[in-house]
């Protein structure tokens, strides 16, 4: 049995909510993940707020996490609804080191066939280096568009060596368990924390998780246990509470205000639209999570 891979969907520090990226506060972010033995990190996906940020933005965050990465792995988050923005930033990305890129379908234009969803991702495999790996983003809950079989399949007939991998933000167990029947060459890392334990029952690679940038050590508890035939329940019930803890307040926000009280981050902002926790909501959360 292979060790779990466990991913940080990395969030991303503004100095204001609608001020610029704190680049500093990212350096100290990484080393903290790095120190907590975290596999790597996936800076401008959901988590990270990409779709808030331009492409000149994520291009200079690829910058500074792929500098000061030590030795964490690196996916960049990538996928954009203009197919040019979309191959701007990968071939960024990869060509200055990135491991793969994690790609989010084109979100703005619903009900979208496979052979244009397909068209797209080949498209973008035509103009990246040979050796760019990509990792397909499902995540319907989000984008409403599904990674369908179809388009997997087309994908590995087309290029074959460029599929690395598929992150899973569905929530639902039976189209992970599908991929894992039809594809089992596929590299499937879960995005939801509460199906962690489930999910690595089924045969996922790891994970990549918004929980990681503040509860790493929990999220890997799981994966210790599931590994060494240790108390995986128990494991996932302390993750899936921690989850539960943060829901009502939205990820970003939540995960920055933790990261202030719990590690002695310096205070940070989400981007508008998200709104920063109040003093009252970022207490009542932390008395949340002490009582856990």
């Amino acid at each position: 049995m292979n060790t779990p891979e466990l991913f940080v969907a990395s969030v991303t520090p503004f100095i204001s909510p609608s001020g610029v990226v704190d680049h500093g506060w990212i350096v100290r972010h990484l080393r903290w993940l790095e120190a907590q033995g975290v596999d790597g990190v996936v800076p401008c996906g959901t988590t990270g707020e990409g779709q808030s940020l331009s492409v000149a933005e994520r291009m200079a965050i690829f910058d500074t996490v792929l500098h000061h990465r030590g030795q964490l792995r690196v996916f960049a988050g990538t996928g954009c609804a203009a197919l040019s923005d979309t191959i701007a930033l990968t071939r960024y990305a990869i060509e200055r080191g990135a491991d793969a890129a994690l790609v989010l379908p084109p979100f703005y234009f619903k009900n979208l066939s496979d052979d244009g969803l397909l068209g797209y991702y080949r498209a973008l495999c035509d103009a990246l280096p040979s050796g760019a790996r990509l990792i397909l983003y499902h995540i319907p809950p989000m984008s409403q568009i599904p990674i369908t079989p179809a388009v997997i399949e087309g994908l590995y007939q087309s290029h074959p060596h460029m599929v690395y991998g598929l992150k899973d933000s569905g929530g639902d167990l039976a189209y992970l368990s599908m991929l894992r029947q039809r594809f089992p060459e596929l590299r499937v890392y879960v995005g939801s924390a509460a199906l962690l334990a489930q999910a690595l029952r089924e045969g996922a690679t790891g994970g990549i998780f918004a929980l990681s940038n503040v509860f790493p050590r929990e999220m890997r508890a799981v994966m210790t246990a599931h590994l060494n035939g240790g108390d995986v329940e128990t494991a996932q019930q302390r993750v899936t509470a921690l989850s539960a803890a943060l829901k009502p307040y939205g990820n970003p926000p939540a995960l920055k205000a933790l990261l202030a009280r719990m590690a002695d981050f310096p205070c940070t902002s989400s981007r508008f639209p998200l709104v920063d926790l109040t003093d009252e909501q970022a207490d009542a959360l932390w008395t949340a999570v002490r009582s856990l």
